[in-house]
């Protein structure tokens, strides 16, 4: 199986293409499992095929295939396209018959469906009645999220007391199995955290990793047949866990990856540790491991990180270097390698490898 993204892939083109989601094409009539819903939300026109392959945490031949169906399934436009051209017809997913049922979320401004068609399942509250201080501020503050977004983080939010899947989900108790994945890839289409990855968030970023945290979790305990019977019983009797919880969850997680060589997922993991709790030792890690991984410019962003929160840790710097060198950012590498120098350590080992380094970079900024 190959690691190595090719330059090109049949039927699509260069890899250096910039692909993006087709607007005309509905993921939920499509028969998609969890990962080839994951790589459609990510082609948004502004990364590389090249990028999102390798940033996707699958192995490559994988994610080409995927890609491929998805594009033949006209879910991919390619630069310049108006319309993806459709060669398979994307399959829809059987729903067994039954009488019709209304949505179970409520707009803000909508009033609710006539008494004869109430859904059975619970009705999510965008309208946010009674907000607290806190709400009220986090409506108003500046950030990325439009309001429909910012109100579906805080009702969910609200859920999170009542350990209670269907609620989570907003379907009724008992739901069959296509209702809860429909239920779950609208829900992640609009808040899963890696949409918004790197952007302003504000103090919404710990209530998006923590509602989608819960709602996945929802989804899997009754879905997974493992789970499913004893999820249908009775609420989620597991604690909520804190967002820096969760983080030291997927750093573990990472961490086993990365021992296993599987850097490409490992990376991805640590990038969702530091997104929530971006601490010295889980950016640290993070930066290795994309370095590992062939990926420069994620190592260069959390070793910058990690250096500023430890600018007198001269193994960081050095850290820092080798992303900078990764990215053929010579100069700066030789900068921060002086810089390193002059920090104080006791360790003998670590400054000669900082002065092996400094001396490699001066010979290829001289060769």
């Amino acid at each position: 199986m190959s690691s190595a993204v090719p330059p090109s892939i049949g039927g699509i083109g260069s890899t250096q293409l910039k692909l993006r989601a087709s607007p005309s094409f509905d993921p939920l009539k499509a028969n998609f499992g969890p990962e080839e819903y994951f790589l459609f939300s990510r082609f948004d026109g502004a990364a590389t095929l090249r990028d999102v392959l390798l940033e996707s945490g699958l192995a490559i031949d994988k994610a080409i295939a995927i890609v491929v169906t998805l594009r033949s399934y006209g879910a991919l436009m390619l630069p310049g396209e108006t319309t993806a051209p459709v060669r398979v017809q994307a399959p829809a997913i059987p729903v067994a018959p039954r009488a019709m049922t209304p949505s179970p979320f409520r707009s803000a401004s909508g009033s609710a469906p006539p008494a004869a068609a109430a859904p059975s399942g619970p009705i999510l509250d965008l309208a946010l009645s009674n907000p607290s201080p806190e709400e009220l501020h986090a409506l108003s503050e500046d950030n990325v999220l439009s309001d429909q977004v910012r109100r579906r983080i805080l009702a969910m939010a609200r859920l999170l007391d009542q350990r209670d899947p269907y609620v989570l989900l907003g379907v009724p108790n008992g739901a069959d199995k296509q209702t809860l994945k429909r239920a779950y890839f609208k829900l992640s289409k609009e808040i899963h955290p890696d949409r918004f990855y790197g952007k302003q968030l504000g103090m919404f970023a710990e209530r998006l990793s923590t509602v989608f945290e819960a709602l996945s979790r929802a989804y899997e305990g009754l879905t997974s047949p493992s789970k499913v019977a004893a999820a249908a019983k009775a609420p989620v009797a597991e604690t909520a866990q804190s967002p820096q919880e969760y983080a030291a969850e997927l750093f573990e997680r990472a961490c086993h990856q990365e021992v296993g060589g599987d850097h490409l997922g490992a990376m991805k993991l640590f990038s969702a540790a530091v997104r929530i709790d971006p601490q010295t030792k889980y950016l640290r890690r993070s930066a290795s491991c994309a370095l590992a991984a062939g990926q420069p410019r994620t190592a260069l962003d959390h070793a910058k990180k990690a250096q500023t929160n430890s600018p007198s840790d001269p193994s960081l710097a050095r850290l820092l270097a080798a992303a900078f060198r990764g990215c053929g950012k010579l100069a700066d590498a030789e900068e921060v390698l002086v810089m390193a120098m002059a920090l104080k350590t006791e360790n003998d080992m670590l400054s000669n490898e900082l002065r092996n380094d400094l001396a490699e970079v001066r010979r290829l900024l001289n060769s």
